[in-house]
């Protein structure tokens, strides 16, 4: 490929409608002086204003309206469906616990297991999805996955009244297992909803963000509703669980639905007749620049070398995440605990563990779409992320079961403060990395750069878990 193939390659998103400022050799790969959408080089019209993706061009283009937020709330579902099996996986700590009682090693170390489990097949679900980008149809992928994740729950939910209290060898493997494979079929979901909001802007990406936040939360409240419920769940827990799980199985019904019909919807069906039209002149003119028929191959390493810093950022956000949370934060007990009340001995970790982490990360998400204190092109995204790698000591100096580090925060309010701040910065500065990283690259490559993206947080998650079992 010659350089003035590359050079029109990877026109970022942001730079359509800019001219901004002398060309370094960087600015060269993505694109150059000719970073102008080809839409407008065809009218002949000069930039008007500086857009930043797609969604914020709609109104140039004359896009339909996304009337009633409609497209912007499957979105938000599909977010909740993405995380809600890791959720109510992990947040179902008591019950899982109540199943281990009889292995003490399982019992101690069955959320580090449910991580490796849940993140290794990410990883592999969500490369196999980048290379499958164009030739496996998203529909394909979207239901085989949603359906394997129903069966998977459906199984786990069955097992719940299943006695395995002198089985607990076969109910540890076979709950790997089942979270293998639910997390097999959720990469694959995940990359792909990723790579179609790559395709449509960052207003969307920011919609799943807000969502997979929200998964966290209603797992945290279907788990506290259930326990409360049930006035013997102390004693005998499986009745919550089953409703616990009746409830997510219920609800991987309602994102297949509401997927369903989003490409139904006129504003979808415009973006993507364009996002064709795009892909396809771009075929052509690489076809005529490079005179080979072998040019329409999507250059990975040019986009993952346009998004590394955004996909570094991302990273290294949910490492520090998945370090913490929720293997060191959920080893947290109350200082006064043992003393008869619920709140602080059963409850404390649905509260001040799951329910808080989980309303402050969406909280974090949701600022994200309000405000950006760094812009796409700023280094201080990255530094910002590197210097979350603090939280690691402050909650290990809590009251930490395992402790590694002198008890100094004695009381309470200190796990409460340190996961808020916590929460909140893993929401905003991972919700920016993932909005920022397909506007780096031009219209037709947003779909693999929105997967590649979803690839690195993932990666992040898996290293972060493995980082836990040193704690």
């Amino acid at each position: 490929m010659d350089t003035n193939a590359k050079r029109g390659l990877l026109k970022p998103m942001d730079s359509y409608d800019s001219e901004e400022d002398s060309i370094s050799s960087d600015d060269e790969l993505l694109g150059g002086e000719e970073r102008v959408p080809s839409i407008q080089t065809r009218s002949g019209a000069p930039p008007a204003s500086s857009f930043t993706d797609p969604d914020d061009m709609s109104a140039s283009l004359n896009a339909p309206e996304d009337k009633g937020n409609v497209i912007y709330i499957i979105f938000f579902i599909q977010g909740i469906g993405m995380l809600l099996p890791w959720n109510f996986f992990i947040t179902a700590k008591s019950y899982f616990s109540y199943k281990f009682e009889e292995n003490a090693t399982f019992q101690d170390r069955f959320e580090n297991a449910f991580a490796l489990a849940a993140m290794i097949p990410g990883v592999l679900s969500l490369l196999f999805n980048i290379f499958m980008t164009g030739r496996i149809s998203r529909n394909f992928r979207l239901t085989l996955s949603l359906t394997v994740m129903f069966l998977a729950f459906v199984a786990t939910t069955v097992l719940v009244k299943v006695d395995t209290q002198d089985k607990p060898t076969m109910f540890f493997a076979i709950t790997v297992a089942t979270c293998t494979i639910l997390n097999l079929a959720t990469g694959i979901f995940q990359g792909t909803i990723f790579g179609i909001a790559g395709i449509i802007g960052s207003r969307y990406m920011q919609a799943i963000m807000s969502g997979q936040a929200t998964a966290g939360i209603f797992a945290a409240v279907a788990d506290l509703a259930t326990k409360l419920a049930n006035p013997n769940y102390a004693k005998e827990p499986t009745t919550s669980a089953l409703i616990y799980f009746i409830i997510a199985s219920a609800f991987i019904i309602i994102t297949g639905i509401a997927y369903s019909t989003l490409f139904r919807l006129p504003r979808m069906q415009f973006y993507f007749r364009r996002f064709e039209r795009h892909t396809e002149r771009d075929i052509e003119n690489r076809q005529t620049a490079n005179h080979t028929p072998n040019v329409e191959k999507i250059p990975y390493v040019l986009i993952l070398k346009a998004i590394s810093g955004k996909a570094a950022s991302v990273f290294i956000v949910f490492a520090i995440t998945l370090t913490c949370f929720p293997a060191i934060m959920a080893g947290i007990s109350s200082t006064n605990k043992g003393n008869g009340s619920v709140w602080d001995n059963e409850l404390f970790a649905t509260l001040v563990v799951f329910l808080v982490f989980n309303v402050g990360d969406w909280i974090g998400r949701i600022l994200a779409g309000i405000v950006q204190i760094v812009n796409e092109k700023s280094k201080w995204l990255i530094v910002l992320c590197i210097s979350r790698i603090v939280f690691i000591p402050l909650f290990l100096m809590c009251n930490y079961e395992h402790r590694v580090l002198p008890y100094v925060f004695n009381h309470d309010f200190w796990p409460i403060i340190i996961n808020i701040l916590f929460s909140v910065s893993n929401g905003y500065l991972g919700s920016l990395g993932m909005m920022y990283g397909p506007k780096m690259v031009a219209l037709e490559y947003g779909e693999t750069a929105g997967t590649m993206m979803s690839l690195f947080l993932q990666m992040g998650l898996t290293f972060g878990a493995c980082l836990s079992f040193a704690f």
